[in-house]
């Protein structure tokens, strides 16, 4: 999922479950005589309800239109959260006339991974493009085992694997975030952007 959009998601999100935590507190309350056996005993809907909503020839198409909206923006809410920023594949050539050249983004990721694992003491690592074809990021997660010299491990990604990625997409810049985690529960992930 999108990392700008997780914030108003997640907001979004805890907003409706209050509100509908609320309604259903509201209404067990009632149900159980909290506000008088009367409103217990109650219906929800009245008979006067009833006759305004039978006596309106806007209220049930309103009330369609309202389902409908709320359906799309369900259906809206549904596609953000499939959509990725990963990045497919990268555009090598600035200036379109002068030709296409693009490359995999999984075949770029597939590379790295292959070099970084190569490095002393690490034992997986994940990496995914990001962004745009014009302003591709890297995330990169590195397994290392207990022995491995982090200053040394995040030095050489950040002086060798990520240049030598940057020369090979011609890139003046290439942001990269690289987690280092230890493979076994002993250590502290760790953050680094280089």
């Amino acid at each position: 999922m999108n990392r700008h959009a997780s914030r108003p998601n997640h907001v979004g999100l805890a907003l409706l479950g209050l509100v509908l935590l609320v309604a259903g507190i509201l209404g067990l309350a009632r149900g159980l005589g909290a506000f008088g056996r009367d409103a217990a005993a109650d219906p929800l809907i009245t008979d006067a309800m009833r006759r305004y909503a039978a006596g309106q020839g806007w209220f049930w198409p309103a009330v369609a239109a309202g389902g409908v909206v709320l359906a799309l923006l369900g259906l809206a809410w549904l596609l953000a959260q499939a959509r990725s920023e990963r990045l497919p594949g990268l555009a090598l050539e600035p200036d379109p006339s002068a030709g296409a050249t693009r490359v995999s983004g999984q075949a770029v990721t597939a590379t790295l991974e292959e070099e970084i694992a190569e490095y002393p003491d690490v034992q997986g690592v994940r990496a995914h493009l990001l962004g745009t074809s014009r302003r591709p990021r890297l995330n990169l997660s590195v397994a290392y085992g207990g022995r491995a010299d982090l200053d040394a491990l995040r030095r050489r990604i950040g002086e060798e694997a990520v240049p030598r990625l940057r020369v090979a997409l011609e890139r003046e810049s290439l942001p990269a975030v690289v987690k280092l985690r230890p493979l076994s529960g002993g250590g502290r992930e760790r953050r680094t952007v280089v």
